[in-house]
């Protein structure tokens, strides 16, 4: 097992401004091998990425083998998929201008100058077995080759990017309060915070901190007399055993930053004493954290970056969190990746990602024998399946809204606000559990010509779709989306029946068409349609045509559409609110004039779409 990660030189990279801002030099693809879960596994990541999948599926992996790649140290046998293998994480870095590489100052900038090509550079971190060092290589563009460490570039991309800010799931919370202070989450948290408390106090302290080194430093012009004491009796005993030498007690000062780099938190309750940060349960640990990190994010608004972004991984920002709360800390982390952050995190809650945060959103999942896959975006799928750019903007804007797509395991879609309204009272009452539960998202196309081209995007995302439409689909829709042929006889067999009705004077038809018009109509196209639907030989086309398309996941409403179906009159809030409130109440049969056909739709949604394998 040896994948192939050499760069792909058709791989379309985000560039450096977000917003019209420009942001700082941030990892836009990775690929890892053979680490953990992930064979293969690559991510294509901006300033603010979600990582949406079910428990297990490998998102903490990824954030890991991110922390790995900036942060030295040195992996367990447990960390290799495969011991035989090397573990591998490649890096592409985007934004690399003059004024980054001038942080580095002349030497870094020395070593990684020559290598970057239109604001790009490619890094890979390697460890060839358990236990052992990792080691640096960067892709020299000009032989198109990797180069083993060229002139210590590993310490010139440890000066580009600090080090990574990892807040995991609470579950190690007690351990990591116990490590070395300035590797724990707390600890970093706190660095970050303090660094313009020092840049403001520090002149101020730096006083007092002379004032003792005059008091107890070796040389101390106020050298405390005690001190002097004790040098002396030990002086004497030297001049016995080695003439010639003699000592003097030293005890370095610290400066600001030994003062606060073991510092961590306590936390009060009302008057009582103060406990550790570890001593508390995850809920108050977790407020604490994302506290500090919301301000950190007003510490950071509006400053201007230069260099590589501060790399923020986050396991489930939302836990143990109200609904409020996490709104708070998903704008908290959004302020920091447009202040000199790359945010990275885990999440369950499609509260934590806004319509604009979806499209770039990952969906992971995990094969068998294919470890932890990652789903093309949402808009890379959009751009690539629809051509006019309208229509891109009408199916993004239709599935980043349904956040909850990212979140289930199939998709319902509709293209009437009616059914958005209904079927999920509908459901929950026949199916005796709610749409969520069934992990199963409801999504308006926003019109029927949007329909088959968004099955396709779900598709391609790993997500298996059903569509439930109007009766006009079975003779629009249907026939060019390639459902149903120009010539299919049940097709041209309602199209006969519209054109007697029409004869009769009882619809009006589209002259270029042959379909029902509302322009000087006798009745309007959905009344039409329920005439067409009611007429015996219509009936009998129609009986036909909808096992053929359910076939294909496309439920056909036989009568019209839903309205003929469940008995509503108007399409309003009104006439919805209404009808919900006699389903809680009342039996389906006294409800609905067709309550068949609705129990018939819910056993079918029931049933579920075949899974979509995911590719090896």
């Amino acid at each position: 097992m040896r994948a192939n990660f050499e760069p792909d030189p058709q791989c379309a990279f985000a560039n450096c401004y977000l917003g019209g801002k420009q942001v700082p030099v941030y990892f836009s693809e990775i690929r890892i091998a053979n680490y953990r879960s992930c064979i293969a596994t690559s991510l294509q990541l901006t300033p603010f990425t979600a990582l949406v999948g079910r428990n297990n599926c490998g998102k903490s992996n990824c954030l890991n083998a991110l922390q790995w790649l900036v942060r030295k140290g040195k992996l367990a046998a447990e960390d290799f998929y495969d011991r035989a293998q090397p573990v591998v994480v490649v890096a592409e870095l985007v934004g690399i201008t003059s004024a980054d590489l001038d942080s580095l100052g002349a030497t870094h900038r020395s070593r990684i100058a020559p290598h970057v090509q239109e604001q790009k550079l490619r890094i890979r971190r390697t460890q060839a077995e358990p236990g052992v060092d990792s080691e640096w290589t960067i892709f020299d563009h000009t032989t198109n080759a990797w180069i083993a460490n060229p002139g210590g570039i590993d310490n010139a991309i440890v000066k580009l990017f600090p080090e990574p800010i990892r807040i995991g799931a609470m579950e190690d919370a007690e351990e990591d309060v116990s490590k070395s202070k300035t590797s724990t989450t707390i600890g970093k948290l706190l660095a970050a915070i303090l660094a313009n408390i020092q840049e403001r106090h520090e002149p101020e302290l730096a006083p007092h901190f002379s004032a003792i080194l005059r008091k107890i430093g070796a040389d101390g012009a106020e050298r405390l007399e005690s001190l002097d004491s004790v040098d002396d009796s030990i002086n004497g005993k030297i001049a016995e055993l080695f003439p010639g030498i003699h000592i003097k007690l030293d005890f370095p000062v610290p400066g600001f930053k030994d003062l606060i780099k073991d510092g961590t938190v306590k936390v009060y309750e009302d008057n009582g004493p103060g406990r550790a940060f570890g001593k508390y349960g995850h809920g108050a640990q977790r407020a604490v954290q994302m506290a500090m990190v919301r301000h950190l994010a007003d510490l950071k608004r509006g400053e201007a970056v230069v260099g590589g972004a501060t790399l923020l991984l986050v396991d489930e920002p939302e836990l143990f969190m109200h609904p409020f709360a996490v709104e708070q800390v998903r704008e908290a982390l959004r302020s920091l990746s447009q202040a000199g952050y790359q945010v990275v995190f885990s999440t369950h809650s499609a509260q934590m990602i806004l319509a604009k945060d979806a499209r770039n959103a990952l969906l992971l999942k995990k094969g068998a024998n294919a470890g932890t896959k990652v789903r093309p975006r949402i808009e890379d799928l959009v751009r690539r399946i629809v051509e006019e750019p309208t229509h891109q903007a009408l199916h993004l804007f239709s599935l980043t809204n349904a956040s909850q797509v990212l979140f289930s395991d199939h998709v319902v879609l509709t293209e009437g606000k009616t059914e958005l309204r209904l079927l999920p009272t509908i459901y929950r009452i026949l199916a005796g559990r709610t749409l969520g539960q069934a992990s199963t998202a409801l999504v308006s196309v926003g019109g029927i010509s949007n329909l088959r081209k968004t099955m396709s995007i779900l598709e391609a995302l790993g997500l298996p779709s059903r569509a439930v439409v109007d009766l006009d689909y079975a003779l629009t829709g249907a026939v060019s989306h390639g459902f149903l042929g120009h010539d299919d006889p049940d097709v041209l067999g309602c199209r006969a029946v519209f054109q007697r009705l029409a004869d009769e004077g009882r619809v009006t038809l589209n002259s270029e068409t042959g379909l029902p018009t509302k322009k000087q109509a006798v009745v309007s196209p959905p009344e039409a349609y329920e005439l067409l639907a009611a007429d015996a030989v219509g009936a009998g086309h129609i009986g036909l045509l909808v096992p053929r398309l359910r076939a294909q996941k496309v439920w056909l409403w036989s009568k019209g559409a839903i309205e003929a179906h469940v008995g509503l009159k108007e399409k309003n809030e009104s006439a919805w609110v209404a009808l919900q409130a006699r389903l809680e109440n009342e039996p389906l049969d006294q409800v609905c004039n067709d309550p068949e056909s609705v129990q018939e739709l819910v056993a079918w949604l029931e049933e579920g779409p075949p899974e979509i394998a995911i590719e090896a």
